[in-house]
């Protein structure tokens, strides 16, 4: 490592896609820097060139692409026109990758170990094993997981969301890299456990005198961990500086509006006026489930004499860490699982208890929206099928009938007929989760439960996710679930909220009142670890 140069430096660079004889500028002109033990953050919306920029340092552009001109440089080294075999021998020792989401990046079938020692011994192939896993415990250790020498022995998805993250973290500082590239690695974990990674990432980032590039949507979070932000639009680099003085005075319009799309600066939702006392779409009354353990024995408990109620027509918002009991809240009220003790009534009903066509009425009536779609759709399939099926489902066997539903959806949810042709793997994320909204709503629903509907997606698409959602259930008068670990959506968002932990609700009531005068110690930090309080001054939206 040669503390002279900077760890990274881009000159010039311009990136092309190409596809059925058209070419696509991803990256134009594109020039910055890292310097030993600096962050510097890459922010833009979706489709600005941040993964672009990220694949090209780490030699790992796609077929289509190619490097039109300009040059990248890690500790020196020119990666432009290196050949796979080189490349090979950087990625890992010189230049490694956090990824976004573990789930994704650790193999389900092997052990944690397994995948350590094989990136391990890919540069150190005369290594010993014993020697490499006694490192590795030690790696683990350092990176905060507790009992590192039987988590080597477990499985992916024996171990917390938290604790794959920081199992990629130690792939990642193995060989003692000069440079990393973080792509999006805390858009998938709740606030506290964000916090936690992040501490981690600037104690070793300093330790170590690694460069950091961190790419990411959330601009708070950029805000409080970044030395440096670049900012990218349409593969253009639009503006870059120093963190507080970049966002305390920013100079283009688009850098400004992504800041007045944080949910921050929006704000806090009132109740909604109803003509009338409403009903409650859903109740929920000291609801209690325990996973069985060995021999059938009553194990872990979930979910403890939780309690809320839920207004048609108004928006509740779950808020827990990882663990905390929130999904098997939501099984409970899917009717998936059966409750030890308690109830739920949904629409007057006991989803775990009706049955036959009471049963599918009711599955219509109470829609689920995933988190990530991308998963959740068949990556073949058509939007045109997506979409379709539900219909079918349904008993609607009239194809035009179909096809006129269909476009009727894509209207509302406002996505533009043309991408009924496009396979889901080719839609962005903003498209994608529109598309999910749309199936859901096909369906008729009254309830839709919607899962981290907008974590994963930048602050100007998750803007715009909301502000449908809204516009949606004001027009067909629907009941949300909102469950995030964003609680500055939540705010936004919600008229009640839960605040889940260990499986215990520790606080509810109405958003504006638990969020502005907090009871609880639990939810008195979680409001103290969000993201990017120092932004919240009138010059950032001046």
């Amino acid at each position: 490592m040669n503390a002279a140069l900077p760890q990274l430096s881009i000159r010039d660079l311009d990136v092309v896609y190409e596809s059925r004889g058209s070419a696509h500028h991803a990256l134009k002109g594109v020039s910055l820097e890292v310097r030993a033990g600096e962050m510097l953050a890459l922010v833009g919306e979706s489709g600005s060139g941040k993964s672009t920029l990220g694949r090209a340092i780490l030699g790992l552009l796609p077929g289509s692409a190619r490097i039109q001109r300009g040059s990248i440089r890690v500790d020196g080294t020119e990666i432009v026109g290196l050949p796979e075999r080189a490349l090979r021998r950087i990625r890992g020792a010189r230049v490694a990758l956090i990824p976004q989401d573990p789930a994704h990046s650790l193999d389900p079938v092997r052990t944690i170990g397994a995948q350590l020692v094989e990136a391990v011994h890919l540069h150190a192939p005369r290594a010993n094993t014993a020697d490499t896993r006694r490192m590795l415990v030690g790696l683990l250790d350092r990176v905060g997981i507790n009992e590192p020498e039987r988590r080597l022995h477990q499985y992916p998805h024996e171990l917390s969301g938290g604790m794959r993250q920081r199992v990629l973290i130690a792939a990642a500082i193995a060989q003692r890299p000069s440079l990393i590239v973080a792509d999006e690695p805390t858009s998938a974990l709740d606030v506290s456990v964000q916090v936690q990674i992040m501490a981690l990432l600037a104690e070793l980032r300093h330790e170590l005198r690694t460069a950091m590039l961190f790419i990411t949507h959330d601009l708070g979070l950029a805000s409080e961990q970044a030395d440096r932000v670049a900012v990218l639009q349409h593969g253009t680099l639009c503006e870059t500086g120093e963190t507080k003085a970049l966002f305390a005075n920013p100079r283009t319009p688009y850098t400004r509006r992504l800041l007045a799309d944080l949910p921050l600066f929006h704000e806090a939702r009132a109740p909604r006026r109803t003509e009338g006392p409403r009903e409650n779409a859903i109740v929920v009354s000291h609801l209690t489930y325990a996973y069985k353990g060995a021999g059938g024995r009553p194990g872990h408990k979930a979910v403890r004499d939780i309690s809320f109620n839920v207004v048609a027509g108004q928006t509740h918002g779950i808020v827990g860490e990882s663990g905390s009991g929130k999904t098997t809240l939501l099984r409970c009220l899917l009717g998936l699982i059966t409750p030890d003790a308690g109830s739920v009534q949904i629409l007057g009903k006991n989803p775990a208890r009706v049955e036959g066509a009471t049963r599918r009425a009711l599955r219509r009536a109470v829609q689920f929206v995933y988190q990530n779609p991308h998963v959740s759709f068949d990556p073949r399939c058509r939007a045109a099928d997506i979409l379709a099926e539900p219909l079918i489902n349904a008993g609607l066997s009239d194809r035009r009938a179909r096809a006129t539903r269909v476009r009727a959806m894509l209207e509302r949810v406002q996505l533009p007929p043309a991408v009924l042709d496009r396979r889901a793997a080719n839609m962005s994320g903003g498209q994608s989760q529109r598309l999910a909204i749309a199936r859901a709503l096909l369906c008729d629903p009254k309830i839709l439960i919607l899962d981290e509907v907008v974590s994963a997606l930048d602050v100007s698409v998750q803007a715009e996710i909301l502000t449908l959602l809204e516009t949606l259930q004001r027009q067909l008068d629907l009941t949300y679930v909102f469950v995030s670990h964003d609680l500055a959506v939540v705010r936004r968002i919600a008229d009640t909220v839960s605040i889940i932990r260990a499986g215990e609700q520790v606080e509810h009531g109405p958003t504006e009142t638990v969020f502005s005068t907090p009871h609880d110690d639990y939810t008195k930090r979680l409001l103290a670890a969000i993201p990017g309080r120092d932004l919240m001054r009138p010059a950032v939206l001046a």
